[in-house]
């Protein structure tokens, strides 16, 4: 009897210093480690990038579907899409036209106007964000600018904002977010193949395949003269589509494919 009682006396104090230690840490080192998690600083470049590369994504390949263009004019439909002729005659027997001979510019410029608004809405979320954390905050007016350069997208957000908090203070004047991305070479080749089609009617696009093993052309001859170009880096997924008429034949002539 003795023993059972000394041994029940001893588990009710195993217990008793569970639970006792149970009630310092949701009590003592909980909020402690709560209050180091919340001063943690943040990183305006990766709450950006985090924010508006979503938006980057879709309108990428929004505008690639379409040669470039958000709402085409002169184009040709094909599987349910507007794709925008970047050369074009529409007489036979001659080479197309450049239609648009600035790509990446033009590209640049519509992704630009679809990632303003976003790049705005994020800049405000991450003002927001530092004032929960009670920081003073700032700003003025806020502006984007996107360019694409090689292996990449970077978008320039001119946010000019001063944060402080415990009498320390810091400023930016931009922020600068890269986005990996493979348009730059898509856009390139397209250029090519386009110069090709206005001067000599037509393009060897296995050449390309020599100098970039990771893209891959897909050329469609439809029965007007038209041809339905599509480039594609078989690593990152992303393509370009656009159309060209050039150098075309009278049913019946030449070498039209269906």
């Amino acid at each position: 009897m003795n023993f059972d009682k000394k041994g029940q006396v001893t588990i009710f104090i195993i217990v008793a210093v569970i639970i006792a230690l149970i009630v310092i840490f949701f009590f003592v080192l909980r909020p402690n480690a709560t209050a180091v998690f919340q001063s943690q600083e943040i990183n305006p470049i990766s709450y950006l990038k985090s924010c508006v590369e979503p938006v980057i994504r879709e309108s990428v390949n929004e505008l690639s579907k379409k040669g470039g263009y958000s709402e085409p004019e002169g184009y040709i439909m094909h599987n349910g899409e507007k794709i925008k002729y970047l050369c074009y005659t529409n007489n036979y027997y001659e080479t197309c036209v450049v239609q648009q001979p600035m790509i990446k510019n033009h590209f640049e410029e519509e992704l630009n106007v679809k990632v303003n608004t976003k790049a705005n809405e994020c800049v405000q979320s991450l003002i927001e964000e530092y004032r929960k954390r009670n920081y003073e905050v700032s700003s003025s007016s806020i502006s984007s600018e996107t360019s694409i350069q090689l292996g990449k997208i970077v978008i320039e957000v001119n946010a000019p904002l001063t944060i402080s908090k415990d009498e320390t203070s810091q400023s930016f004047s931009k922020f600068s977010v890269d986005i990996d991305s493979n348009m730059y070479e898509l856009l390139f080749t397209a250029a090519n193949i386009i110069d090709f089609e206005s001067s000599l009617g037509d393009s060897a696009t296995e050449l390309y395949l020599q100098y970039y093993p990771d893209i891959k052309i897909y050329k469609n001859n439809l029965g007007d003269g038209s041809t339905i170009y599509k480039i594609e880096n078989v690593i990152s997924g992303e393509s370009f589509t656009f159309a060209s008429r050039s150098l075309a034949w009278p049913a019946g002539y030449g070498f039209d494919e269906a």
